[in-house]
């Protein structure tokens, strides 16, 4: 087997010809679905609502259209986020299972400075900022957003690493890995979660391309998803990229 780290490298090759393939996301990248129900003028009208609300925050507009259209699409019935932070892309997933009246997403951050930069050298230039953010205060603005959207019965959260979190789980239909920045983390969580989602399931990878340091800690997250899973496409310029388990 090809280690991770010269794995990598070719990852990285071919992601410069996968980019030249792959557009920004369109709903028939989902093989065999009717795409006519995304037409249905409620779903527009929530889906419209939904991109106001998250407009100038972490989940972009392309993302937020990914991640409405494929659970409405896909009607997974167990999705999982690891990161949730202040909510902005669980909001989409939320919002659409609400519209299904069917399925639930889990919320997995413990919004603790401590777990944030568990795996972050002290070169790192995010762990000043991420270890004296106000991670109580990025809670609040969490569960007031849940709160005010009424999607408690939708949203499970789970205040807690993504190590103890696992636990909790069975199968998943739809993973979220939009968590631990650093390279020891990402990978973690993929080795931890990939085996909980189904075959044909869904896996989102967020900021593949961050650069710390002059180097891109989630590159590994990304080969080791290339051993069980087929890429589906690329949204954000390749800095997201949607999986689907063999």
């Amino acid at each position: 087997m090809i280690k991770h780290t010269a794995k990598a490298l070719l990852c990285s090759l071919f992601l410069l010809t996968f980019s030249a393939t792959f557009a920004d996301w369109d709903p028939e990248f989902i093989e065999n679905a009717d795409i006519s129900i995304l037409e249905n003028t409620d779903y527009k009208n929530l889906k419209n609502k939904v991109l106001n609300a998250t407009k100038g925050s972490w989940c972009s507009e392309e993302k937020t259209n990914l991640l409405m259209d494929l659970v409405l699409l896909e009607k997974p019935q167990v999705c999982v986020e690891i990161g949730a932070c202040t909510g902005s892309s669980i909001l989409p997933i939320g919002a659409t299972l609400q519209f299904l009246k069917k399925g639930k997403v889990y919320a997995i951050d413990a919004w603790s400075n401590k777990v944030a930069t568990q795996y972050w050298l002290d070169t790192d230039p995010n762990k000043v900022w991420w270890s004296t953010v106000d991670m109580k205060a990025i809670h609040k603005i969490y569960q007031d957003l849940i709160r005010s959207w009424g999607l408690k019965n939708f949203c499970k959260e789970l205040s807690m690493s993504s190590e103890n979190a696992i636990s909790k789980l069975d199968t998943i239909d739809f993973l979220h890995l939009d968590g631990d920045y650093s390279e020891p983390g990402s990978l973690k969580d993929v080795e931890l979660y990939l085996p909980k989602v189904k075959s044909g399931g869904y896996i989102l990878l967020s900021n593949l391309f961050v650069m710390i340091n002059g180097k891109q800690p989630k590159l590994k997250s990304f080969s080791a998803l290339l051993d069980d899973c087929e890429i589906v496409c690329e949204i954000e310029r390749d800095n997201a990229i949607l999986f689907r388990k063999y």
